[in-house]
């Protein structure tokens, strides 16, 4: 021991600091001390970056380091922009080795030959990748990597945690890196984790408070995500991914509008969007059929989004705090159920118009879908085209299914001697799609009721007053989705049928009174006759 003690008066001469004795082994100081055992010094801490030693002392203190042949031990820290020592791989015997705040780049190849090493610390650099070799270190049990800001996120690194992981070492790396290591979620995942982490990452540079990833799995996927107060503008477009999600919070952030991909979420119960910035919900939004609490207060709505009319599940709705207009204001003071009814009969629809190619100029089919087109209650109007390519049939059935209503321009053409117009008729009842007949100049009503065609459902073509044709059209096309529940294929086929069924009542009622009338005129007949 004497000739340690030495080593240690050279290096409290050369530093002119006073070095402490640890009375227990330590892994990570640096503040000028050492540990004792066995009467040689086993660890050995110090910051010469503290120090501004010239090249010849730093020279001297290194010298008197390589003389500790028994250290076992080592946190050092060097002067900035200086490459640790090659002679640090005399120490092979090492067991701790504690490296943080060096600005390191690399970790140094020399290092692999540490095979006894069992905590190594190197936080607080600037290492990019991690070498394939720290794998083969047996005997490590802790490796520290955190605040190394420019790690790359990439297999390389990732795997090598994820290895270190499950053999059980204590690992501390990256909050990020550390999080999906543990929980070894699939790449597409981690990338929007990581994308949607940006702002933490850079908060987590400057030593700000930094959010936690407040995430619940299992089995792999995330089923519950709360994100609070990230300065995020919108969500990555892919965000559907995270299917199995059940409960999802996204507040107090700056979005203005969701992915279309967001309507994959279909197993969705709670949704809290509060206190953001979304001015509407997309589309895919009414694929989210199990939500039964959904919170989108304090946003930026100016109506109630429509698609909400297709959360049959919906038990507990919150639209406060939105600039609503006054009737709509009132509306979100009512029960959910009513809610949505007000707002199926807002809600747009797609409509097919199935007509003869030879009928498209004179029934001016072009200008009808782009007037029907305009309309605030239909997002899309089909037809065939003459020049459309591809299987036809398969067109048709994809998009005649996606429709809500059909009309049928009723000609010659169209309902004796089409092919096309009658398939487009069939899939229209196959799928319960109400069918409105527009008869043309060229049939009768008589005509119609050869292809089951309702002349209580339907309207005629009027060629001299095209516009107020249109006018009447879109009326009685709302009037239309008011009757019926068109969204749903059950509830369009309950809604023919009870038309239907009005009708027949309505003519059995005619018929009642006309045979009345008809009795009463006789009886009077019968008088006169007398």
């Amino acid at each position: 021991m004497s000739n340690d003690k030495n080593i240690i008066k050279e290096l409290v001469k050369i530093t002119e600091k006073e070095f402490n004795v640890r009375t227990y082994a330590v892994k990570n100081d640096f503040n000028f001390c050492y540990y004792v055992e066995d009467d040689s010094v086993k660890y050995l801490g110090l910051d010469l970056a503290k120090l501004n030693l010239d090249a010849n002392k730093l020279k001297l203190v290194e010298e008197s380091i390589r003389k500790l042949q028994n250290l076992k031990g080592l946190s050092i820290r060097y002067p900035k922009n200086n490459n640790l020592p090659e002679w640090f791989n005399e120490f092979n015997d090492m067991e701790s080795l504690s490296l943080e705040n060096n600005d390191l780049v690399i970790i140094p190849e020399w290092i692999k030959e540490f095979k006894k090493l069992a905590y190594l610390n190197l936080e607080s650099n600037d290492i990019s990748i991690l070498p394939e070799w720290l794998t083969a270190l047996n005997e490590l049990k802790e490796f520290l990597i955190r605040n190394n800001f420019n790690l790359e996120w990439n297999d390389k690194n990732l795997n090598i945690l994820k290895s270190f992981y499950k053999k059980n070492l204590k690992i501390s790396a990256p909050r990020l890196f550390e999080f999906m290591i543990q929980h070894d979620l699939s790449k597409d995942k981690t990338e929007i984790i990581k994308e949607l982490e940006k702002e933490n990452s850079e908060k987590e540079r400057q030593h700000q408070y930094v959010n936690p990833i407040n995430m619940k799995i299992e089995h792999g996927n995330v089923v519950e995500w709360r994100i609070s107060q990230y300065n995020i503008k919108s969500l990555p477009d892919n965000f559907g991914v995270f299917k199995n999600i059940r409960s999802l919070t996204i507040i107090n952030t700056p979005i203005e509008y969701l992915p279309n991909s967001f309507g994959e979420l279909t197993n969705l119960e709670f949704l809290d969007l509060s206190n953001n910035r979304l001015k509407s919900l997309p589309d895919s939004f009414t694929n989210l059929t199990m939500i039964s609490n959904l919170n989108l207060s304090n946003n930026q709505f100016t109506e109630i989004p429509t698609v909400l009319w297709a959360l049959k599940e919906l038990t507990d709705l919150n639209l406060s705090n939105n600039p609503l207009n006054d009737e709509e204001k009132n509306i979100i003071q009512k029960v959910p159920d009513l809610i949505r009814d007000y707002l199926r009969k807002k809600a747009t629809i797609r409509i097919f118009i199935s007509h003869a190619v030879i009928d498209f100029e004179p029934y001016r089919i072009g200008e009808l879908v782009k007037f029907l087109e305009n309309q605030k209650e239909i997002s899309e109007v089909y037809f065939c085209e003459e020049d459309l390519a591809g299987n036809i049939d398969e067109w048709m059935l994809e998009t005649v299914q996606k429709c809500q209503l059909l009309l049928f321009i009723a000609t010659k053409k169209s309902v004796f001697a089409s092919v096309d117009c009658q398939n487009e008729l069939q899939l229209a009842n196959k799928f319960s799609i109400p069918i409105i007949p527009i008869k043309g100049y060229d049939v009768d009503w008589s005509d119609l009721a050869e292809r089951n065609l309702s002349r209580e459902l339907g309207l005629e073509f009027d060629k001299d007053n095209f516009d107020a044709f249109c006018g009447n059209l879109n009326a009685y096309i709302e009037n239309f989705k008011r009757e019926i529940d068109l969204m749903g294929k059950e509830e369009r086929r309950q809604g023919i049928i009870d038309i239907y069924e009005r009708f027949r009542l309505m003519l059995d009622e005619t018929l009642s009174d006309i045979k009345r009338k008809i009795d009463s005129l006789g009886d009077r007949i019968t008088q006169l006759e007398k």
